[in-house]
């Protein structure tokens, strides 16, 4: 918890110590009011107090005493609305840095751990964290102390009543009860709703980790995310507000029957002390005994949640300074020498030698299993080599500083990465767009023909990883991502599996054109036609993984 979130919650106890010393306070006014309407004598021991106030002819008293309860209960329900907004909000900020932790934490996290382990640290953790461990602390230091309060004040008033058997207690509420369960159903119903589509942001961004931070762009699956899933936290908060209702309402319709039964024994001048003084005691018992229960449940509530307090405590990896005038940095060439990977015993790369600069392109090609990727994560910083060196810019570079280059990258996988969005949104991953990286990136990837097919356009919204739409289609929009991105080194991994052969070899030639424009390109391809407009050739089918042509 931050600094901030421990002081409010600090003061939350603090309101509800104080609403519930108010509770007592007001028992015992309550039991000032029995006096006066049942033992009339002892009025003289209130001298102090005004003689309307202490007049048993008048149901002034009791009115005055009503309201006053009104009202605190009013502060009291307010004060557990705010505790119930705390929890919202503390768990939404939570969840942003859990997400956030993933989104900058270590490819090994994103490849070997399942996305529903993921979810669930990111979404029910932070809110059982809240609602399980602080909540129950917070409500055990309440309830504690209202049981010692009322407790106490029974004792000084009549010890022997303390013995008294509580009794149930059936206030006429069952129109609040009927009320407040539509009011139920209907948050719940919203927080279904808008826990599916976080869910959705979620799994996406949680997917999108590699294009995440190739395009810059952990700002972007954040706020869609967070969007939602402030919408979700919102509405378990008006449920908890909602369950917690009938209790305030309970304790003031049966004041208002203690009220019935003082004005029925002052008309009818009957003397109704003995039922007056067992409700009273019914209304603290009422404090007690569901006190006693409560505390036991949050005992065992609190340890059952308690795994949540230490995988809320990881914090993001600690990542090394960086020069300033690191970021941003043009990727002018890129060397791997003697570079060796090995994985669970086995040599995926072993010896790997290559150069590039600008206007070259690089096709890397190698059957099935033989590190096409891998390479590609080790230039990346995902991975780091068991052997030999990286350069950038002629500049031998360990894994973080790898990792800054991104921003001069684009990357085009073979599954194309999409999220339940607009084209627009697909392309630019942003909301904030540049029409003319725009128009020529839509161009290049021959989407103008997808796009007029559709009366939306760039508005038109794709279905859940572009289900809607053909692969060829989903692999135009990928490539146009990387176009807008307007990177010095594209990344591309056969990113053309699911296009024609005219189509194949038109982008090939604009790769082509940009590669002598200035730019590093980079294909793994398994098809050798594809390999004709490169200019370099890399075998990983080679014993020794060299460079095999140069142009």
């Amino acid at each position: 918890m931050t600094g901030k979130e421990r002081q409010k919650l600090g003061l939350l106890i603090f309101l509800d110590i104080a609403i519930s010393v108010a509770d007592i306070v007001f028992l015992a006014l309550l039991l000032f009011i029995i006096q006066l309407y049942t033992q009339p004598s002892r009025s003289a021991s209130y001298s102090f107090l005004p003689s309307w106030l202490r007049d048993q002819r008048s149901i002034l008293p009791i009115a005055i005493f009503f309201l006053l309860f009104s009202i605190k209960n009013l502060v009291g329900f307010l004060i557990y609305r705010a505790q119930c907004k705390f929890i919202g909000q503390t768990s939404t900020r939570l969840s942003s840095d859990k997400l956030q932790a993933f989104l900058e934490g270590e490819y090994a996290n994103y490849i070997n751990v399942d996305s529903a382990i993921h979810i669930r640290k990111i979404i029910n953790y932070p809110i059982e964290f809240c609602q399980h461990i602080l909540g129950g602390i917070q409500q055990i230091v309440t309830q504690t102390t209202l049981i010692i309060l009322t407790i106490t004040a029974m004792l000084i008033f009549n010890a022997k009543l303390f013995l008294f058997l509580f009794i149930i207690l059936l206030p006429p509420i069952i129109a609040v009860f009927y009320l407040v369960k539509r009011k139920l159903r209907s948050s719940r119903m919203h927080s279904k709703a808008t826990g599916e589509h976080s869910l959705q942001h979620l799994k996406e961004a949680l997917s999108g980790f590699v294009e995440s931070n190739i395009y810059n762009k952990n700002d972007f699956f954040l706020s869609r995310f967070l969007h939602w899933q402030t919408k979700f936290n919102k509405h378990i908060a008006e449920l908890l507000v909602l369950q917690g209702l009938p209790n305030r309402v309970m304790e003031v319709f049966a004041l208002l029957g203690l009220f019935a039964l003082v004005a029925f024994n002052h008309w009818a001048a009957n003397n109704g002390s003995t039922i007056i003084m067992v409700g009273a005691f019914i209304a603290a018992a009422y404090k007690i005994i569901p006190g006693i229960v409560r505390i036991l449940n949050l005992s065992g509530q609190i340890r059952a949640y308690e795994f949540t307090i230490a995988d809320l405590q990881l914090h993001p990896r600690g990542l090394p300074n960086t020069p300033t005038n690191f970021f941003g940095k043009p990727i002018r060439s890129l060397r791997f020498d003697d570079v060796s990977f090995r994985f669970s015993n086995h040599d995926l790369l072993k010896n790997l030698n290559f150069k590039i600069g600008k206007g070259d392109f690089l096709g890397i090609t190698g059957d099935s299993g033989k590190g096409k990727t891998t390479i590609l994560n080790l230039l990346l910083g995902f991975l780091t080599q068991t052997g030999g060196t990286i350069s950038i810019n002629d500049k031998i570079a360990n894994t973080f500083e790898r990792q800054q280059y991104w921003q001069q990258i684009s990357y085009i996988k073979q599954q194309p990465f999409l999220i339940h969005d607009t084209i627009l949104r697909n392309i630019v991953l942003d909301e904030v767009v540049n029409d003319d990286k725009l128009h020529r990136a839509v161009q290049s990837a021959g989407l103008t023909e997808l796009l007029n097919t559709y009366p939306e356009k760039l508005r038109k919204v794709i279905a859940e990883n572009g289900r809607n739409i053909s692969g060829g289609q989903r692999q135009r929009i990928a490539i146009a991502r990387a176009l807008y991105k307007d990177a010095s080194l594209i990344i591309l991994d056969e990113p053309f599996s699911e296009l024609d052969e005219s189509a194949e070899q038109s982008l090939l030639q604009r790769f082509k054109v940009l590669s002598q424009e200035g730019r590093l390109v980079i294909l793994i391809t398994h098809n050798r036609d594809s390999l004709l407009f490169c200019n370099k050739i890399v075998s990983l089918d080679m014993s020794d993984m060299s460079l095999r042509r140069s142009v």
